[in-house]
């Protein structure tokens, strides 16, 4: 089920491995029945209230506005990754982009960082478990400031099977965002992406030897982590921070996005509403720019967080390194759906849990 869009200057319709956390093998917290909130049989829509009729000399507005970024980088993460791990892996990225075989890299410690399984995943989704750190002919992986890339298929192909991935994440971009949407419209048209497009399933990545997010992907399908993941990568390439996080507490495994709007920092679950999961067809915002507070009364402890780009994946080993605290604006989303939204204005009309239409300005 798709957003519509009525752009600020056209009517467009906006269409649409290593697996570090593997399922979601905890219960799903009571869920709110679908009949306390007011339901409708009409495709909920993302609407501006602006005209649809243009000028007739209007320029039509060009496509393509947003191009994929090889270069993702996370500033939460910036004093923890070393500024040569990043350069290692950007490199390693041209290098395949390019079918070459090799890569400057500044240390052993870059070269592994950049090679894992847990960083392509994220931040190349691609190449995960197609590129490999280890020597398979009996050469040295790295010496000299020069990294080798041993890959399971011929560089020909992966350069092809890249373009094409990158040509589907550009699609995705510029059919559900607008150039001039803020991070609150890209968080909030991106959930609406996922939640109306993937299934909630496993995935068999090992089949065709593919990154389970790639895979995921791919079949629009997947468990928790790989929602979350191909979710924070999404907004990553629209230009908003975001992390795939996750939790082992209290017998709980799930992951979910960690993402910044406006320098504050919020909790987004795009797993647990799902509307193929839940077999409604309007976007509910029961686990939606969550604070601290909200994420943990929903099942999710804040106490120990995972972070797969991490070189040591749990977060509680970098002093300093704070993912719990989050603004707690949209709080009163809370079992609530969303009707539509004034770009224009900067207001978003939801239905509470009452079943009162209410609005929240996101100014």
């Amino acid at each position: 089920m798709e957003i519509l869009v009525k752009s600020k200057k056209t009517a467009l319709l906006i269409l649409a491995g290593a697996i570090l956390l593997t399922a979601c093998n905890n219960a799903k917290p009571s869920d709110v029945t679908t009949s306390s909130v007011t339901e409708t049989t009409e495709r909920e829509r993302i609407v501006l209230t602006e005209s649809e009729e243009l000028p007739a000399t209007e320029e039509p507005v060009a496509e393509n506005k947003y191009e994929f970024n090889p270069h993702l980088y996370s500033k939460k993460l910036g004093d923890i990754i070393p500024k040569e791990h990043y350069e290692a892996l950007y490199n390693l990225i041209d290098a395949l982009r390019e079918g070459r075989d090799t890569f400057e890299c500044a240390s052993e410690e870059a070269y592994k960082w950049a090679t894992d399984d847990g960083t392509l995943n994220n931040l190349f989704p691609a190449a995960c478990m197609k590129v490999s750190g280890k020597s398979k002919d009996g050469s040295v992986p790295f010496e000299n400031g020069t990294g080798r890339i041993y890959l399971n298929m011929p560089a020909e192909e992966f350069v092809i099977r890249e373009k094409q991935y990158e040509a589907e994440i550009e699609e995705i971009l510029n059919k559900w965002l607008e150039p001039d949407d803020n991070e609150f419209e890209k968080v909030l048209k991106l959930y609406d992406y996922m939640e109306s497009t993937f299934t909630y399933g496993e995935v068999n990545p090992s089949e065709t030897g593919d990154g389970a997010d790639y895979k995921a992907f791919q079949l629009k399908t997947g468990v928790c982590d790989h929602i979350s993941s191909i979710y924070a990568y999404l907004l990553m390439q629209a230009g908003v921070e975001a992390l795939n996080i996750g939790t082992y507490e209290d017998n709980v495994c799930h992951a979910w996005t960690y993402v910044i709007v406006d320098g504050k920092s919020y909790h987004v679950d795009a797993t647990w509403s799902l509307k193929s999961y839940l077999n409604i067809d309007y976007l509910r915002f029961d686990y939606f720019m969550m604070s601290a507070d909200w994420r943990t009364e929903s099942g999710c402890p804040l106490n120990d967080i995972t972070v797969p780009l991490l070189p040591r994946f749990w977060a509680n080993y970098y002093e300093g390194l704070d993912l719990k605290t989050a603004d707690n604006k949209y709080d009163v989303l809370q079992f609530g759906k969303f009707e539509r939204l004034d770009e224009a204005n900067k207001i978003l009309y939801y239905t509470d849990a009452l079943g009162n239409s209410q609005q929240l300005s996101y100014a």
